[in-house]
């Protein structure tokens, strides 16, 4: 197989390889995470994915940010100053009132209160009067560790399960936050009455087996700290229930229970037509092929703050931070679910309220559902209600599990902050901290403003959070490790503002690996046919090319291309096909080249190693041009000059001689003492071989007058030579025995051009072609047939011509030749008196032609002595 062949498929075999890879990487990304099967290969592939995006945001640089947020942070002077965390909640209520005094429009809180302050019992109250003042403009941190996965129809459990546990008091009415999803026969009905008698067994056999953990008769006995473990235990064993609710592991399903609990799924049902008088397996199959996954992700178990708190609290809100394969933080989730219970389930993250919280906004996701009952998130809406009617002020670009990518302004305090501390005191001014340093800057460059208090707080939303280093509240995201937690919240708040959204592009999952394809096929065509420094500047022009447009989608676009795939195809087809050039051709090419090199020209040698077809070993029969040069009387020249100024001279001659057989496409037979040998037409097929050869010989005679102008200044000897060209049927290839060999050409028509050589010996020419190479050149070059001749050793003759020069004659040389073609064409038809007279006239236009000479003689000859009868004009060769 060729090489551009093997090459070609070893890219395509690559680019469709990567391509294939993409396409189940892009289609596992689009699924939401409960539909995915665990699987390290893509966990691998999602790491590399994510890492390699992370240097788009590093040069990015730092962004300006115009958004009315800021940061009220728990931050070390805080800690030096207030005392360790957490602080009294009578602190929190006077900040709390401060800021809001001072004009600010919401405090979303990044810590949560999930415990008495026992050394204050009315600490509490006086953060809950603040928060019933006002309950517009304080959003409460909830939280879950606990993410889960259910099966789909087990949503209805979780619902049940989150709202006994105090989903009720995290989860209320909340006007600014919607969910437009439709519902099912079963979303429909009072799941309550058949939960609280299940959940209500299951609480009590968990009190039972904690007291006897403990060794204790009642809950009475059991101190805070261990009430507090059951609280978590109960909550914990009703959503451990939700996973096993309605298999075969279900207990409320078993038989010793069932006539108990079949007639409690009877009343749920008896509220709906449809589903009315079904027995309990039917109902239970009807259920399970009601629901399919849901793509937000659910948690279970929320931590809550202190009832005290928490009940008059109406705006509520998530801080969990996503974290990616990796362990790093860089999209950011817009709201959670407990269940899929419209109204009670869904719980909106800390950003997108405090967003709300701002002014007369509205969310509102919209859910569509397949023919095959799959849910998709279709949209997700941001609209101002003080128009009538609403406007649609946002159209938020979320992924099919809700979350947003975070657009980082740049590394930690990129966005104001206020120390918490600063807040306390009564001094009309603060001071506004913010890092200044560019992305790419090792070290924070903190610019500290002293502001106006009531004009840096009016009408701005904050975030509050713990910035201090012993507080743990630190991410990694793909600018810097160590990011404090409170300002994903803060930034994705600021992005909301400014509406500054990185997206993907949604049409990569089937556009990429057709881009790769289509790529890759085409660089696989191209780097097959071009040598390695093209190939290498390719490589470096498409990357460029795929850099740049990558990073302008970034930085102008905002759009945020998984394009590891592409540069992985571009790479991994050139270092393949370059490896294997390598490893498998151009080490024959470097042998064959070293070979080649010394009888043909660079240019010949590059072509021939192109296609290894245009070398066939063994010898092959060709149409060529042979070419033979001999210098006159060398043997004369010898005599004189020492071997070592003999071979200086040979020297002097070869080597420009030979440079002009390589100039025309020649291949440099060998040398044989003061002759050069040489043949057009292989080892890569030339339909111009015979042009090349003539125009070599003219050249080699006008490179021949500049050596002897050269040997005369330097007293070296005159020398002249003849040239003998030929064209026919030749055999060519390595010729020769086992151990040693030659690439050359044999045969009667390389034979006949060692012949033409020597006759100019007898016509006083420089340069004898036969009529095989006139045929061939005759619309290029001028010559004139100088006679027939039979050489020695050939019965048939063979018309013989002088090549005289490319293209047309100079006027006087075309005079000269004109008359003795006339009296050649005298000659030949035996009129010897006639052309005697014109070979006379052609003597004299020449001024000295040996071959007019010749003629002259030989009609003189004839005149005399009339040839025989039978004469054909044939000169026969004595010698060769």
């Amino acid at each position: 197989m060729k090489l551009d062949k093997i090459t070609t498929a070893i890219g395509i075999v690559i680019s469709i390889a990567i391509a294939w890879i993409s396409y189940i990487y892009f289609s596992y990304e689009d699924l939401a995470a409960i539909k995915r099967e665990p699987s390290a290969v893509m966990n691998f592939l999602e790491t590399l994915d994510l890492r390699f995006n992370d240097f788009k945001y590093k040069i990015r640089g730092r962004v300006q940010s115009p958004a009315p947020v800021a940061l009220i942070a728990i931050d070390d002077a805080s800690v030096r100053e207030i005392g360790r965390w957490p602080w009294s909640r009578d602190l929190i209520a006077e900040m709390s009132e401060k800021s809001i005094s001072l004009g600010a429009k919401s405090i979303a809180f990044d810590v949560i209160f999930s415990e008495p302050e026992k050394s204050n019992p009315q600490a509490d109250t006086r953060l809950a009067k603040v928060i019933t003042d006002h309950p517009e403009k304080m959003i409460m941190g909830v939280y879950s560790e606990n993410q889960y996965e259910y099966k789909p129809y087990q949503d209805l459990c979780v619902a049940e399960a989150f709202l006994k546990t105090g989903g009720d008091q995290i989860v209320k009415i909340n006007p600014t936050f919607s969910i437009d999803e439709s519902s099912n026969a079963f979303d429909d009905l009072n799941w309550n009455p058949l939960f609280s008698v299940i959940f209500q067994n299951i609480q009590q056999i968990e009190e039972n087996a904690a007291l006897k953990d403990y060794e204790k008769k009642s809950v009475s006995e059991l101190t805070q700290y261990q009430q507090n473990n059951l609280q978590a235990r109960k909550a914990a064993a009703l959503f451990d229930y939700c996973k096993v609710w309605l298999t075969p592991q279900d207990p409320s399903l078993q038989p010793e229970v069932l006539a108990q609990i079949t007639p409690l799924y009877m009343k749920i049902t008896s509220e709906s037509k449809e589903l009315k008088n079904l027995d309990l397996k039917l109902l239970v199959e009807q259920i399970k092929a009601a629901y399919k996954p849901h793509p937000i992700p659910q948690y279970g178990e929320w931590t809550g703050n202190t009832p005290e708190v928490q009940t008059p609290t109406a705006l509520t809100a998530s801080f969990i931070a996503q974290l990616d394969t990796d362990g790093y933080v860089r999209r950011y989730p817009l709201f959670f679910r407990s269940g899929n219970k419209l109204g009670t389930s869904f719980i909106p993250s800390l950003a997108l309220q405090s967003y709300l919280s701002s002014g007369t906004l509205r969310a509102e996701m919209k859910m569509k559902t397949s023919p095959s009952g799959e849910k998709s998130i279709e949209e997700f809406n941001i609209f101002d209600t003080s128009k009538d009617p609403e406007v649609k002020v946002a159209k938020l670009p979320v992924d099919n599990t809700g979350q947003l990518l975070i657009s980082f302004y740049g590394r930690q305090m990129s966005l104001p902050y206020v120390s918490a501390k600063d807040i306390f005191n009564d001094k009309p001014t603060i001071q506004v901290m913010q890092n200044m340093a560019d992305t790419k800057g090792l070290q924070l460059q903190i610019k500290v403003t002293e502001v106006d208090k009531k004009v840096f707080f009016k009408d701005r939303s904050f975030i509050f959070g713990a910035t201090a280093t012993g507080l743990y509240d630190l991410r990694n995201t793909p600018l810097e490790a160590n990011y404090p937690g409170p300002e994903l919240h803060l930034t994705m708040l600021a992005n909301l503002f400014d509406q500054n959204f990185l997206k993907t592009w949604h049409a990569e999952t089937t556009a990429i690996p057709l881009i790769i394809l289509i790529m890759g096929i085409t660089l696989s065509l191209a780097w097959a046919h071009i040598s390695s420094i093209p190939s290498l500047i390719l490589f470096v022009s498409v990357g460029s090319v795929l850099v740049s447009f990558d990073i302008y989608m970034f930085l102008n676009q905002k759009i945020l291309i998984h394009s590891l795939p592409l540069y992985s195809c571009l790479f991994s087809v050139f270092a393949a096909i370059q490896l294997y050039r390598y490893f498998t051709e151009e080490k024959k090419k470097r042998e064959l080249k070293s070979t080649f090199s010394k009888y043909v020209s660079p240019a010949v040698v590059d072509e021939l190693l192109k296609d290894a077809a245009n070398l066939k070993l063994g010898g092959r029969r060709e149409r060529m041009t042979a070419f033979f040069s001999v210098v006159r009387g060398f043997t004369t020249i010898s005599e004189k000059l020492a071997p070592e100024e003999l071979s200086r001279v040979l020297n002097l001659y070869l080597t420009p001689m030979t440079e002009i057989v390589f100039q025309n496409s020649g291949t440099l037979d060998k040398y044989m003492g003061d002759a050069i040998m040489a043949f057009f037409g292989a080892p890569v097929k030339d339909p111009l071989h015979a042009h090349h050869a003539c125009r070599c010989a003219l050249k080699s005679m006008v490179k021949l007058a500049e050596i002897q102008k050269d040997f005369a200044t330097q007293g070296l000897p005159m020398i002249d030579i003849g040239i003998g060209i030929n064209t026919g049927d030749m055999s060519v290839g390595n010729m020769g025995s086992n151990i040693v060999q030659n690439y050359t050409v044999m045969g009667d028509a390389v034979n006949l051009a060692s012949r033409l050589e020597g006759i100019n010996k007898e016509y006083g020419t420089k340069i004898v072609i036969s009529e095989f190479t006139y045929k061939d050149i005759k619309d290029t070059f001028t010559a004139r047939e100088i006679d027939r001749v039979r050489v020695k050793g050939k019965l048939e003759p063979v018309k013989i011509f002088e090549l005289v020069c490319e293209g047309e004659p100079k006027a006087e040389i075309a005079k000269y030749l004109s008359e003795f073609n006339a009296g050649y064409e005298l000659y030949q038809s035996k009129k010897f008196a006639e052309a005697l007279a014109f070979f006379k006239h052609s003597l004299i236009l020449s001024q000295n032609d040996p071959v007019s000479e010749l003629y002259i003689e030989r009609c003189t000859d004839y005149i005399e002595t009339p040839p025989v009868e039978n004469w054909d004009g044939v000169f026969v060769m004595k010698t060769k």
